[in-house]
């Protein structure tokens, strides 16, 4: 490679070995370069070799020459760009000219014209003269203090001075000829990059910027941007490739970058460059056609519609019969693509340089809104297995219903966010169970005690279950997720569970006989007779059925639209119909009530509503039959 025009110069070639070889007069000259342009010496081992084994004084001048020469690796980088660049090419042309170079020659070598050199060199001239005055009367100085302090203790003998000046000529011409080639090349480096200087990881040593810019240039048409993404398994895959050629793209004016690169390096480190290296990334603008790279993803399969399977949110299950809970099933991926993010996201790679893009690292995919984490959908779940979770025994009018999560869970309402249990539909249950097993209000068979099974209209008896506060409490109950055993609430109730809810104590009142019979636990403890509701009037008719007794007081007042009677005994079961004394009457039973009953209650002599006043209470069975 051709750094500078080698004609202008005579090379002489000299072979300089590794390591510096021992001092000998056959390879003196060799040992003296040697030193000078050695990596692994200080400035000092190489100064004293000089001094030492050449008899070379070592003047304050001639030592900053020295050193900078004898350091190339760093005081050629320093001093030489301090000398290029403080002094500029002026002063780089007088130290020429004094080392003996025509200024032909110099000319030459900085590409300057004869007129230019000399402009230059005399320009530096004055400066320096000024300097050198100054310098002279400060050596001066110096060099009387020292012969002062110390006295010379050997004369140098005439071949030691010949001998001298012979190596001051050889290193001054040394210092000369590398102090030229350095410069030379530093003005060859301001129009072409260093050596091992990498450009995009191109080699573009000792090339222009127009070189360089086609190198770009080219880079730029072998352009490609790999898009990755996924399958529904979260698979990372390669979906599609853009290259430069299919949408047109190319680098814009990468001659200006490559110039501004050159523009910024140091040319006066060439010498380090040797062996160095520098890579420099360079992004330029893009130019492409939208259009074009709008065709090239339409055409990727993994971005046509017809191949994206939307993604699904987390949900709860269906109700498990088997293990008796819910259940959130997660999310899934799916793989369907936002196509304006992905054009978007594209886009931006390709003005970036990039040469791969991730679709789901970018977020292009479409994502479930919610997933098996969402506090929500957790708290829901949570909420309709603890609802599930209970179970309620009851024992309905000697019935036993079982209330657990496989009836629970068809009372839930939810939308994976707000679970509710129905009402309408728990009602509903309490409805049907009240039908199934109340025994208020129903017909009911009864064997008299004369041994007539008669059936009894309805009555106000039995089992009744309060429906509204029934509701309440199994709500509550599967909201606590309670494990009971309870009956429901009963508004009215029974002498015993089941059917025959009379069980075995119980008024029986005949009113075809007009005869009253009191049992207790199975067994007649008084009878009577008694006159009922008048059967010739209206209204007064003594109605049959089954009864509760309402409640019992004494010394109470009868009222009517045209009586007012007191009555020491006064027992109702059926609204104002009740049993109490009669102490105005006579006689009793027979057909007195078939013309002189009474207003519908049954009346009793005295001492017998005394006695039943005694045995019955709130909700005693209360029996009346015609037959």
């Amino acid at each position: 490679m051709c750094l500078f025009h080698l004609d202008l110069l005579n090379i002489i070639m000299i072979g300089l070995a590794k390591e510096l070889p021992e001092h000998d007069e056959t390879y003196e000259l060799h040992r003296l370069l040697g030193a000078l342009l050695s990596r692994e010496l200080t400035v000092d081992e190489k100064l004293d070799i000089i001094g030492k084994e050449y008899d070379i004084p070592l003047e304050e001048n001639f030592r900053k020459d020295i050193s900078t020469m004898c350091n190339l690796s760093q005081g050629v980088k320093e001093e030489g760009i301090a000398i290029g660049r403080a002094e500029g090419e002026a002063g780089l042309i007088t130290k020429m000219y004094k080392n003996g170079l025509s200024i032909e020659l110099i000319a030459s070598a900085t590409d300057k014209t004869t007129e230019e050199a000399t402009k230059k060199k005399d320009d530096s001239d004055s400066d320096s003269d000024n300097k050198e005055e100054t310098t002279k009367k400060e050596a001066d100085k110096k060099e009387t203090e020292s012969k002062e302090e110390t006295k010379q203790p050997v004369e140098e003998t005439a071949v030691q001075k010949k001998k001298s000046k012979k190596w001051i000529g050889i290193v001054a011409a040394v210092v000369a000829v590398i102090l030229l080639a350095y410069g030379g090349v530093a003005i060859y480096y301001q129009s072409h990059f260093l050596n091992h200087t990498y450009i995009n990881n191109s080699d573009c040593s000792n090339m222009t910027a127009t070189e360089v810019a086609a190198i770009m240039d080219q880079q730029s048409q072998q352009y490609s941007l790999q898009i990755l993404g996924r399958d529904e398994n979260g698979v990372q895959e390669e979906i599609g490739t853009i290259t430069a050629s299919e949408i047109g793209m190319y680098w814009v004016d990468t001659l200006n970058a490559a110039q501004e690169l050159l523009d910024r390096q140091n040319e006066f480190l060439w010498i380090e460059m040797l062996w160095s290296t520098q890579n420099h990334d360079v992004v330029q603008g893009v130019s492409y056609d939208a259009d074009k790279l709008q065709e090239q993803l339409a055409q990727m399969p993994a971005l046509q519609n017809k191949n994206m399977i939307a993604p699904e949110d987390a949900y709860i299950s269906e109700y498990s019969e088997k293990n008796k809970n819910y259940e959130i099933i997660p999310e899934t991926m799916g793989i369907e693509l936002n196509n304006n993010l992905v054009e978007e996201v594209v886009s931006t790679a390709i003005m970036q340089g990039d040469t791969t893009v991730d679709l789901e690292e970018q977020g292009c995919y479409e994502t479930a809104k919610i997933t098996a984490e969402d506090a929500a959908l957790v708290k829901a779940c949570d909420t309709m297995n603890k609802w599930v979770s209970a179970q309620i025994t009851y024992d309905w009018n000697g019935n036993k219903v079982v209330v657990d999560g496989d009836t629970i869970h068809e009372w839930i309402q939810t939308d994976n966010k707000d679970p509710q249990l129905d009402e309408e539909a728990i009602e509903e249950f309490v409805a049907e169970q009240a039908k199934e097993y109340d025994t208020y209000g129903k017909k009911r068979k009864f064997t008299t005690v004369q041994g007539i099974e008669l059936t009894l209209p309805s009555g106000a008896y039995g089992w009744k279950t309060d429906r509204e506060e029934e509701v309440k409490e199994l709500t509550a109950s599967i909201e606590k997720g309670e494990n009971i055993d309870k009956e429901p609430v009963y508004s009215s109730k029974g002498a015993q569970k089941g059917s025959d809810d009379i069980g075995n104590s119980y008024v029986e009142i005949d009113l075809t006989n007009q005869h009253l019979y009191l049992f207790q636990n199975g067994s007649i403890v008084l009878e009577t007779d008694f006159v009922s509701g008048n059967m010739s009037k209206a209204g007064c008719m003594t109605p049959p059925g089954v009864f509760g007794l309402t409640y019992k007081t004494k010394n109470a007042v009868l009222r009517g639209a045209d009586y007012e009677t007191p009555v020491n005994y006064w027992m109702p079961f059926n609204g104002n119909v009740g049993m109490h004394d009669a102490t105005w009457r006579g006689s009793f039973g027979g057909t007195i009530y078939l013309t002189s009953g009474s207003h519908g209650c049954v009346n009793l002599p005295l001492n017998m509503a005394a006695a039943i006043y005694e045995y019955v209470s709130t909700g005693f069975p209360v029996v009346c039959y015609y037959y």
